[in-house]
């Protein structure tokens, strides 16, 4: 099952690369509205998770709902300013009566912001970072800082990604981890009301004044469409996967396979699925710290 689900998000990010550059190269223009002064996006859903340590021969299911949100103010020009929260709340049963009814819960939340400058015909770069959380009975902080960009390939696609600098403080008396985050996307649109995406995540950990560093990438694709004729015409419908894994210091590997739906509105920009992207709030939830959970053997 799991092999087939890793094929199945391989085989999707090259369909979504394919049809995007067929279907979008004969589309015509597609206004961009003007920046407005004030844009909020919100958004919610459910993933399915199935992990898989090859150590020992582990695997375990999460159930996760999630929702996430972002006001962004636009105060003159091409500034921009947004504030974010997201908390996705995963959730495994072990069936051995740890937790109420036996669930463990692992919660990953962040509060934080992007301050950026963006031309909605030609494309942005800014500073993004938070703090943020991950609850498991104890408690992990979450700190990270970083830069991004995005391109705006005409009506046919957006191209961007991000680096930074992230640090896990596990408490007094425990050593910090930190290290690197890379992350590149491309979305192609297809037409006015369908996007298509992939994505690439990538992060290095390193634990202080241990000699064990451990790695993650991820690999994902998501379909996005816009229900125009209800709900005003500024909601969508989004669905997709990944696989994400974490090699421990080539001692072991966890490999997770994520499937996930979910609903998103915009508030106050309108059009295309394209002038939402890019004249509303920016995706700051970072893959491999709160949507894939974060959990070691």
């Amino acid at each position: 099952m799991k092999n087939s689900l890793k094929s199945l998000l391989a085989t999707a990010a090259i369909l979504a690369v394919s049809a995007g550059a067929s279907e979008a190269a004969d589309l015509e223009v597609q206004r961009i509205i003007e920046d407005p002064t004030y844009a909020a996006t919100i958004s919610g859903g459910y993933v399915h998770t199935w992990s898989e340590f090859d150590d020992d021969d582990f695997d375990f299911d999460w159930s996760s709902p999630f929702g996430e949100a972002a006001v962004l103010w636009r105060p003159t020009g091409l500034l921009n300013i947004q504030s974010d929260f997201a908390f996705h709340s995963h959730r495994l049963d072990l069936n051995d009566g740890k937790g109420p009814g036996g669930n463990f819960a692992l919660d990953q939340w962040h509060t934080g912001g992007v301050i950026f400058l963006r031309d909605p015909t030609m494309g942005l770069f800014g500073i993004d970072g938070a703090f943020g959380g991950i609850d498991f009975g104890g408690a992990l902080d979450v700190f990270r800082i970083g830069g991004r960009a995005e391109w705006f390939a005409g009506d046919m696609a957006t191209i961007g990604g991000g680096v930074g600098y992230h640090n896990l403080d596990l408490g007094s008396g425990k050593p910090d981890i930190d290290g690197v985050n890379f992350n590149a996307f491309v979305n192609f649109y297809v037409n006015e009301d369908l996007a298509l995406k992939a994505k690439f995540d990538y992060a290095e950990f390193d634990v202080g004044g241990e000699d064990f560093t451990f790695d993650a990438w991820s690999i994902g694709g998501e379909a996005e469409y816009l229900l125009r004729d209800i709900f005003g015409g500024n909601s969508s419908v989004f669905i997709g996967g990944r696989y994400a894994e974490t090699d421990f210091d080539g001692e072991f590997t966890q490999e997770n396979t994520q499937f996930f739906v979910g609903f998103r509105s915009y508030f106050v920009t309108g059009g295309s699925l394209a002038n939402h992207h890019r004249t509303n709030t920016l995706d700051n939830t970072n893959t491999l710290l709160e949507k894939v959970p974060f959990f070691v053997d």
